[in-house]
């Protein structure tokens, strides 16, 4: 029903369960597999790694919708997810969401105006176990706008959190991403969880107004 009425999405399938997510993707090809991480009978990330390592390299990208960015974050983009969600974004930014990962972008977003990132975080406060992993070749801005990175916030969401245009928000990403050899957004994700930069479940804080 979300999808209908968009003339460029079919659904050429759904399953309940995760044998039938495989087998069904595998026979069906789909240029992109929506997964609703909601119920037990589902696992998004066993699935992520059945569909790559049956399809020999080419398993359609994945959007996951959640229920909150936990520690679930870390284990999804390790196993491959091209696209996180909160799942109770409106309609509209599903669909987006569907689009911008099928036509081979990744996204990370809270969606429904919900940040995931604590004030602390936004105005660069170190948790008192992030050590000096990332602060040793950093800035304090770049610091910043990774940690903003991995709670999911977009360039103009990190713009109007740390009160820069979107032109410096793009240069410090670059210089963050060439100074700790990442290769992109995701794997700058993964980075900022694996040195404890940032902790799944922080409270919540909606951008701040220039």
């Amino acid at each position: 029903m979300l999808f209908e009425g968009n003339s460029d999405l079919v659904v050429v399938g759904d399953a309940g369960d995760t044998q039938h997510a495989v087998r069904s993707a595998a026979g069906l090809r789909p240029d992109i597999v929506v997964l609703d991480w909601h119920s037990h009978a589902l696992d998004a990330v066993e699935i992520v790694r059945r569909m790559a390592a049956e399809s020999n390299g080419a398993a359609p990208p994945v959007l996951v919708l959640i229920d909150e960015f936990d520690e679930r974050v870390h284990r999804l983009l390790r196993a491959g997810v091209r696209g996180l969600l909160l799942n109770q974004s409106s309609p509209a930014e599903i669909v987006s969401a569907v689009r911008v990962v099928a036509a081979g972008y990744a996204l990370l977003l809270p969606g429904s105006g919900k940040g995931s990132f604590d004030q602390g975080s936004a105005q660069g406060e170190s948790s008192p176990d992030s050590g000096n992993v990332y602060l040793g070749c950093l800035t304090r801005r770049e610091a910043d706008v990774l940690r903003l990175i991995a709670r999911g916030c977009s360039n103009a969401e990190i713009s109007s959190v740390l009160f820069v245009s979107e032109s410096t928000v793009k240069s410090h990403v670059q210089r963050m991403l060439d100074k700790l050899e990442l290769r992109n957004r995701v794997h700058a994700v993964i980075y900022a969880y694996e040195v404890g930069m940032v902790r799944a479940g922080a409270p919540a804080l909606a951008p701040a107004a220039p």
